[in-house]
């Protein structure tokens, strides 16, 4: 099994940041734009209307996100690209929901062979060998197969000493993670895609950029809202925050959409997402959902990982994920092989985070494969 890859920029500005990652890293940046422009055309989108998206998607990303507007720009002249090819990158989820919405429009829902990812959070797990006992959360990755060697774990320290990790794909600013600062505190962060019939991709801040906007500044569930709060996208996703608040741990599902987000919080010391909305001010009418998509089986599965006992360690809670019952669409996805390019995924990676010691743990592959000598990052 190959390693998981990882990056750490020297760096601690912005700009200069970027401009490392793009240099060190330019042909994996290169190799996963030019997989993706593959997997945009499978889905209607063409280079004009991806050029468009990027030029659209920089201007609201500088007044939402300065810094990160700094790095993606860094990115470009390191990497050789233009500031709107990897500005698109970022726009990944936004011109796959472009592609999405013509689709649906046509009677075409994609989906034949798509997986989704399955998270959870338990906020009260007891800790083994854990350095503290507090909050284990996990979470599949599943994504498009094509994408599989263009993902990474990038370590960076931010101007103010804070420490983020985050499972990426090369020229995204970031996705699931952790944040450490001084004093001890720490957050992390799931992210899972969602579909909602407002969703047009055509520009707004994009859903990667708010995440990673939340680990670099939030230090609460309640700040986490509010900066999503902040954010006018064009596309939609649950991003998953855990931070200690008050008396312990809260947890809240981030329901990111056009006019939203809509949040969704933990009850009873457990929080789990899948691939629908769940929170109680989205309308049935606005859910999009492919007819085999597993996401409400799915998530029954889930929360009863997330409600029973916690697990003790990354592997076990890994293990909870390794599940088979739903057949190919289960919580752990072994692929669509025979499926054209759009509809041929499985789990990509696992990953698991402990806040209170600010750790993520990643594993490439599926949670069935998943060993104590395996081939964890933490």
């Amino acid at each position: 099994m190959t390693p998981v890859r990882a990056y750490a920029p020297p760096s601690t500005d912005p700009g200069s940041r970027g401009h490392d990652l793009g240099r060190d890293r330019g042909p994996q940046v290169r190799a996963a734009l030019a997989a993706y422009r593959e997997l945009w055309a499978a889905y209607g989108v063409g280079d004009d209307e991806v050029r468009q998206v990027g030029h659209a998607v920089l201007g609201p990303v500088a007044a939402y996100a300065p810094e990160l507007r700094a790095e993606i720009v860094g990115i470009a002249a390191g990497s050789g690209l233009a500031e709107w090819e990897v500005a698109a990158l970022n726009a990944r989820s936004e011109l796959l929901a472009l592609g999405d919405q013509r689709l649906v429009a046509a009677g075409l829902l994609p989906g034949e062979g798509l997986s989704e990812c399955s998270a959870f959070v338990r906020l009260d797990a007891p800790g083994t060998d854990r350095r503290s006992a507090g909050p284990i959360t996990a979470q599949t990755w599943d994504w498009h197969t094509p994408l599989r060697d263009h993902w990474y774990v990038s370590s960076l320290r931010l101007g103010d000493g804070r420490e983020v990790d985050t499972l990426t794909e090369f020229g995204i600013v970031g996705k699931i993670g952790v944040a450490r600062w001084a004093g001890g505190g720490a957050l992390s962060v799931h992210f899972n895609a969602l579909r909602h019939a407002a969703d047009t991709g055509d520009g707004g801040v994009p859903v990667h950029v708010v995440a990673r906007r939340i680990l670099d500044e939030a230090r609460s569930v309640d700040e986490a809202v509010t900066l999503a709060g902040k954010a006018e996208v064009s596309a939609s996703a649950a991003v998953t925050v855990t931070a200690r608040g008050g008396a312990g741990w809260t947890s809240a599902a981030l329901e990111l959409h056009p006019g939203g987000p809509s949040v969704v919080t933990a009850r009873d010391g457990w929080l789990a997402h899948t691939n629908h909305f769940v929170a109680d001010d989205v309308d049935e009418t606005d859910q999009v959902s492919s007819e085999v998509s597993t996401s409400r089986p799915r998530l029954d599965r889930v929360c009863g990982v997330a409600v029973g006992n916690p697990p003790l360690d990354r592997d076990e809670a890994a293990a909870r994920l390794a599940t088979h019952d739903l057949g190919e669409r289960s919580v752990c996805v072994h692929g669509f092989p025979g499926a054209p390019v759009g509809q041929r995924s499985a789990t990509l990676a696992v990953a698991v985070t402990e806040p209170a010691d600010g750790r993520l743990h990643v594993h490439p592959g599926l949670p069935c494969e998943v060993t104590p000598d395996g081939w964890w990052r933490s």
